[in-house]
């Protein structure tokens, strides 16, 4: 990709629907990396692997959301989805937010997926659901085919308009993933009338299972009853050798988590011969990286 182009050609998109509140360069190529910026807050990108359940090369990256604001002080993501005052500034936030973490996906020219978020207000409030977005990444020269969004279903009480949403978005090529499935108010009747293509557990059932013998007995049950319903069980937040050994035995399809790798803003390029082997880096707790 021709980055300094495709960031030119976006930036008449962004340019064209932005509010005049908002700033005049939104996005913007610096060093080599495309950034975005909304009311002030600059916008960049890291990215964390995700690996098949026995290791080995990484498969896919999570792109997770840095900001800072106008002093340089660091912003936590749900801080910055907070600043929109109408649903148009959310679209527009959701949209330049994942532009930003496709072009720098691009850029690096690795193969594998990307998994990016999706906040549930903008699906409450885009319609022709994906069909923009797929037009801003075909200049970043990517397809739906290689872009899998991440939905927090637990978050979004209007499970109609979230099933419409869903079936939108893979009817364009698109594969959906129902994010921290196991916590707040997640369930099942949901995942069938959903019908995603990947379910991430929320790390707090790792931790459980770490804990609780119990649980961990219900762990491999719980990824049985995610393949009956077609999709992939993804265990993410892994963070020690014996939350990574219980993924594995559960039959976890994909393992994520600072026991592999943590975000950064360069792609993962080292194949985990032995997953397990991987040194855990000590670091602030994964709430502060999504």
């Amino acid at each position: 990709m021709e980055v300094e182009s495709a960031v030119n050609t976006l930036l008449r998109y962004f340019d064209a629907v932005r509010s005049e509140e908002q700033d005049d360069s939104c996005l913007r190529l610096l060093a080599g990396e495309v950034r975005g910026r909304f009311k002030g807050v600059e916008l960049k990108s890291v990215f964390q692997p995700l690996f098949p359940g026995r290791a080995g090369q990484s498969i896919a990256h999570e792109a997770l959301l840095r900001a800072t604001d106008r002093e340089g002080q660091p912003l936590q993501p749900a801080d910055v989805f907070g600043f929109p005052s109408c649903p148009e500034e959310m679209l527009f936030l959701d949209r330049l937010c994942r532009v930003v973490h496709a072009g720098n996906f691009v850029r690096q020219a690795l193969p594998g997926d990307l998994f990016l978020n999706i906040e549930g207000r903008h699906l409450l409030a885009a319609s022709n659901h994906g069909q923009t977005f797929e037009s801003l990444l075909k200049v970043c020269g990517l397809t739906p085919e290689r872009i899998v969004l991440e939905i927090l279903e637990a978050r979004i009480d209007d499970l109609e308009r979230l099933q419409e949403a869903v079936a939108g978005y893979r009817s364009r090529g698109y594969r959906v993933a129902i994010d921290d499935f196991g916590c707040e108010h997640s369930n099942f009747d949901r995942l069938w009338r959903l019908n995603p293509d990947i379910i991430k557990l929320d790390r707090s059932l790792m931790l459980q299972a770490e804990a609780n013998p119990r649980v961990r007995r219900v762990l491999p049950k719980l990824v049985e009853i995610i393949h009956e319903l077609g999709a992939l069980a993804v265990c993410e937040g892994i963070e020690n050798r014996t939350q990574h050994d219980l993924a594995v035995d559960a039959g976890a399809d994909w393992l994520q988590g600072f026991f592999y790798a943590r975000p950064a803003a360069e792609l993962w390029r080292q194949p985990v011969r032995d997953a397990g082997a991987q040194q855990f880096f000590e670091a602030e707790p994964e709430w502060a990286f999504t």
